[in-house]
């Protein structure tokens, strides 16, 4: 068989095992029909499955759609003159046995006499299928059934209804979209469907992030904004997906050719139906029955002909008992595009009057779409402004920004009336904020506050919430001068609400800055107001300064006491008060190592904010992150991947998307299932917004590049990290860099040791840059907080690992000092309890313990390896496996033992590795060893002389 081209698949691994299980293992015979959209990916995954199909015979046929091409058994000729072409004897052997066979065989076909018989040759394919299912295992595809010929599709069915010969996997592929009612496949597919023996998987859209990576890969870079309109653009199709990123990175031909592609579908049909789906694609993606039939102002029998065709070509297909909608949203952008722009100018405006006559038709945001596209502008921003209300009304704040901003657009310069662009501005900045889009809220604000048309109150409005705004960024924006300003703005006939929202963002800028003292005399003057007047918003708001600024004092149990309170009363204010006060709730328990009350918070703070529509919002994407942090700190790991998967279903933004899989990021390098190219690829675009998403994918990525033994590349990512950082913060230093000097500490350790002299001075004197830098995060003249439970044992943690990186270079470090050091590593991070940080710091303890001849060191592995089994962190097991335990009385280490028990129970090397978590080569070099110390030859003999030695129980 020829090679396949490679198309990579995405996304599909599920699906990918569902075919292969279906297929057939261990001899069985197994049929897979697969079907799905153009461009979903069924060449992709027939590409994945060939690949791992090894240890089969792979035999592939084609089904061809050009006319003059129907030539009978087209794919079968294939598979059998490929199969000639490679294994001419084995073709031969086949023929002999199975004359009938003769006719698919072009080199033999040629010479024939008489015409074939069908029957003689469907009972041939059989046979020789069956008889190379006995020589080995056999997978035949057969691709775009779609197109195939009337015998091809007899041929099917037959070995179908029979099921696949011993040894032999029969997968078929089809395009549902392309079959119709009246389609030559219709009927066999219904017979099909009803065969025991057949498996039918279908091919849904792929998930957001799978489309991600298909947009993101190959070419340019693409910007995070553009991805995620691709995204949303594609609709779970690959194919489309990669034409429209080809499409923007190229230029339009390419999308003119996605166009023509989509176009072809809607050619097929009459005049009369084609009229019908222009209105449809005028109308919108999913089309009321009632309102196409008034606009497009047709006979009753006339529109209900042409929708059948639109449905039985899949052009359309039915809404729910309402209307219709297109098979896609490219597929309408299509004809729109198609449209003369008078002819769309008209339905749009058939469209508004018939939404005005009778608003049951569609929604505000329909009426205001319909409007602006047929220029009446002053129509188009009422609809859009009531739009955006509904939508906020309804939990849906991006949909709420759009519209507000639609609104902004049309209100053109010099409005009648000044506060009504004020007004929709402050609107716009809500519900950025609330779907998580700061940034955007923020740029709106200031763009308001140049037009110079604010009042003084107005103003103070603007700067109160771009203060509000940029605290939520990476953006360094002086929050202490715009409140002050702002303050200066209001006099004592300034609005109540005005004047305690500015002294709530004041005492926050103050307590960010360390101010406490002041920051509290604030919020208590903000929170006496906001009681006076009954704010209750601002009230839950200022509850969380005021115990934030509890915990900042030391008294993190206040805090708890006073968050709890906000929570209870207002429970029912859904709002992002109210979500930062779970939040900051959540936090304090995570600050205090209270892993499973914070655990427990974020996630509360998680359902709270998907309940009431803000699920995007900072805190509401945040408390995910945190969440898989908290998961993965404690130790549960499986749950920080189960959170982490949730999210990625969940309809996330990109941004919110790439914090949680950063968070996620520390389990994947943990476990050694992830390279660091994979675990940075997500999360890189949007260092820039979070600096979090920066700490965590880059200590993550740091740490697998040195897992991986790539030494130079971890020195440089750290120090493109820790670089990054310090510029995105404008400090000289930041809190991370004990921990990825720490980490870079560890794998230098390995390098050193045993390297050429100029290696090992280079390397030493890295570990004293690194072990300099980290004594500078809190050492004299820092700016930094005092360092955490967390901080102190990173810092502790980072002095052991300098110290066995320079007894690793050669020098003469007294032992005391190293056990000592992670003697105190080990405690803080159990102090902290974070089990894999006690289980690595335990492994370098016991490596020096070992070394010293300490037999303390084999309770300290076993300890580290209990840790590092329930946790499934391979790396680590590898790294115990390599400490040296000091030998028993027998001769045999401890891991030994572990072994030969294993042997007396007769496993294999294979079920030995994964009993004890090692892989299969190292059992291998632990039997071997223990052959040698027990002066035997084979494993039985081994068994029988530690018997009788007693090295064996029972």
């Amino acid at each position: 068989m020829p090679p396949r081209p490679v198309i990579e698949l995405v996304g599909r691994d599920e699906e990918v095992e569902r075919v292969s299980a279906a297929l057939g293992t261990d001899g069985e015979g197994g049929a897979v029909l697969v079907g799905g959209d153009a461009g979903i990916g069924k060449t992709a995954l027939v590409g994945r499955l060939v690949a791992r199909a090894a240890d089969r015979r792979v035999l592939v046929g084609h089904c061809v759609g050009e006319v003059g091409t129907s030539l009978p058994y087209l794919p079968f000729v294939e598979v059998f003159a490929g199969l000639d072409a490679r294994e001419r004897a084995l073709v031969d052997d086949l023929v002999e046995a199975h004359p009938g066979l003769v006719p698919l065989v072009p080199r033999l076909a040629a010479g024939a006499r008489g015409d074939a018989v069908r029957a003689d040759l469907v009972e041939a394919v059989h046979g020789a299928l069956t008889d190379l299912g006995r020589r080995g295992p056999v997978l035949l595809v057969v691709e775009d059934v779609h197109w195939a010929d009337e015998s091809t599709r007899e041929l099917l069915t037959l070995l179908f209804t029979r099921g696949g010969p011993d040894g032999v996997g029969l997968l078929a592929t089809y395009r549902s979209d392309d079959v119709h009612r009246r389609h030559p496949l219709s009927a066999a597919l219904a017979v099909w469907s009803r065969l025991p023996g057949l498996t039918r998987v279908d091919l849904g859209p792929l998930p957001d992030a799978a489309v991600g990576r298909i947009v993101r890969r190959g070419g340019e870079a693409l910007s995070p904004r553009v991805v995620d309109d691709l995204v949303r653009r594609a609709e779970g199709n690959a194919f489309f997906a990669e034409e429209l990123a080809a499409a923007v990175r190229s230029g339009a031909r390419d999308a003119e050719d996605l166009q023509r592609l989509l176009l072809a579908r809607v050619d097929q049909l009459t005049d009369a139906a084609q009229g019908v789906v222009r209105v449809a694609a005028v109308v919108g993606r999913r089309v009321p029955h009632v309102l196409l039939e008034r606009v497009a102002a047709v006979e009753p029998a006339v529109l209900r002909d042409a929708l059948r065709a639109a449905v039985e070509h899949h052009v359309l297909e039915p809404w729910g008992d309402r209307g219709y909608e297109f098979r896609h949203a490219l597929l309408a952008e299509a004809v729109l595009d198609d449209l003369l722009p008078h002819e769309r100018l008209q339905l749009h405006r058939a469209c508004a009057d018939a939404l005005l006559d009778d608003p049951s038709l569609g929604s505000e945001a329909d009426l205001a779409r319909h409007a602006l596209a047929s220029g009446d502008r002053e129509l188009a921003l009422t609809a859009a402004v009531r739009a955006g209300d509904s939508a906020r009304r309804m939990g849906g704040p991006a949909e709420a920004l759009a519209h507000y901003e639609a609104a902004l657009g049309l209100l053109g310069p010099g409005p009648t009336d000044p506060r009504e662009g004020h007004e929709l501005t402050l609107r716009a900045a809500a519900a950025a904020n609330a779907a998580g889009r700061p940034m955007r809220a923020a740029a709106l604000l200031r763009a308001r506050l140049a037009t110079g048309e604010p009042t003084p109150y107005e103003r103070a409005a603007l700067l109160g919430g771009i203060a509000f705004a940029s605290r939520m960024t990476e953006e360094r924006v002086d929050r202490l001068a715009l409140t002050a300003e702002a303050l200066e703005l209001i006099d004592d006939d300034a609005p109540v609400g005005l004047r305690v929202g500015v002294l709530t963002r004041r005492a926050e800028a103050l307590m960010d800055s360390d101010a406490t003292t002041e920051a509290l005399e604030v919020a208590d003057e903000a929170m006496a107001l906001a009681v006076e007047h009954d704010l209750s918003v601002d009230r839950t708001d200022l509850s969380s300064i005021l115990a934030r600024l509890s915990e900042v004092a030391g008294d993190p149990v206040e805090s708890i006491r006073r968050l709890e309170g906000v929570v209870a009363e207002w429970r029912d204010v859904p709002d992002l008060a109210l979500l930062r006060a779970m939040h900051v709730l959540a936090g304090v328990h995570y600050r205090q190592g209270q892993f499973d009350a914070a655990l427990a918070g974020f996630e509360r703070t998680v359902a709270e904010a998907r309940r009431v529509g803000l699920a995007s919002s900072v805190w509401g994407s945040d408390a995910r992150s945190f969440a898989v942090t908290t998961a993965y700190e404690m130790g549960d790991w499986d749950r920080a991947l189960e959170l982490a998967d949730d999210a990625a279903t969940s309809g996330l933004s990109s941004s919110a998307l790439a914090g949680v899989e950063a968070a996620a990021a520390c389990v994947r390098a943990a476990r050694g299932t992830a390279t660091a190219d994979e675990l940075l690829a997500a999360s890189r675009p949007w260092w820039g917004e979070d600096g979090r998403i920066a700490v965590q994918s880059g200590s993550a990525a740091v740490e697998a590049l040195g897992r991986d033994g790539d030494v130079d590349g971890m020195l440089a990512l750290h120090d493109e990290v820790v670089g990054f950082l310090r510029e995105l913060w404008g400090i000289g230093r930041v809190a991370v860099e004990v921990r990825l000097a720490a980490v870079a500490l560890g794998h230098l350790a390995g390098a050193v040791r045993g390297a050429s002299p100029a290696r090992r001075e280079a390397g030493l004197a890295r570990a004293d840059g690194l072990r300099e830098a980290a004594e500078a995060v809190w050492g004299p003249g820092s700016t930094l907080p005092t360092p955490t439970l967390e901080g102190r044992a990173w810092e502790a943690r980072a002095r052991a690992e300098w110290l066995r990186v320079r007894w690793a270079g050669g020098d003469d470090i007294p032992p005391e000092d190293l056990v000592g050091a992670w003697r105190e590593a080990v405690a803080l991070f159990e102090e902290r309890a974070e089990p894999y940080e006690v289980a690595r710091s335990r492994q370098r303890l016991a490596e020096v313990l070992a070394a010293c001849g300490d037999r303390g060191a084999t309770e300290v592995l076993d300890l580290a390896r209990d840790a590092a089994r329930a946790l499934r962190a391979r790396p680590l097991l590898d790294a115990l496996d390599r400490v040296d335990r000091p030998a028993a009385a027998t001769g045999l280490t401890a891991r030994e033992a572990e072994v030969l028990a294993l042997l007396a129970e007769g496993r294999s090397n294979g079920e030995i590795g994964r009993a004890l978590f090692i892989s299969t080569k190292t059992a291998s070099v632990h039997v071997s060893n223990i052959l040698a110390k027990l002066g035997v030859a084979s494993r039985g003999e081994a068994v029988a002389v530690a018997r009788a030695d007693g090295l064996l129980e029972g």
